[in-house]
């Protein structure tokens, strides 16, 4: 999905709002989350920013920090899987389309 400089303009704009705990509307969430649904770019973007919203790092060093540069989950509990309480598919199941069609 090719985006126009303005509706990327837009989203960025909107993603750092999410980064630096702004208040977004409904709207503009449901805009970014359609796009982040169908570019991979997109989503991480997301993820990064929901990630710096929930844990702020304060320094620029150590295993949070990196993990939180490149978007991956693992800083918070309910991220991890646990094979006693979660079925394997279901967990996977919350996939973006992008990836569930790799």
């Amino acid at each position: 999905m090719l985006l126009s400089n303005q509706k990327r303009i837009k989203i960025q704009g909107i993603i750092k709002r999410i980064a630096h705990d702004k208040s977004i509307s409904l709207e503009e969430r449901i805009y970014v989350e359609k796009f982040a649904k169908h570019n991979s770019t997109i989503s991480l973007w997301l993820k990064k920013a929901n990630s710096f919203r929930r844990n702020v790092v304060k320094s620029d060093s150590g295993i949070d920090s990196l993990l939180q540069s490149f978007g991956i989950d693992g800083l918070y509990k309910e991220n991890h899987f646990n094979p006693n309480e979660d079925d394997i598919s279901d967990w996977f199941g919350g996939a973006p389309d992008w990836l569930r069609r790799s």
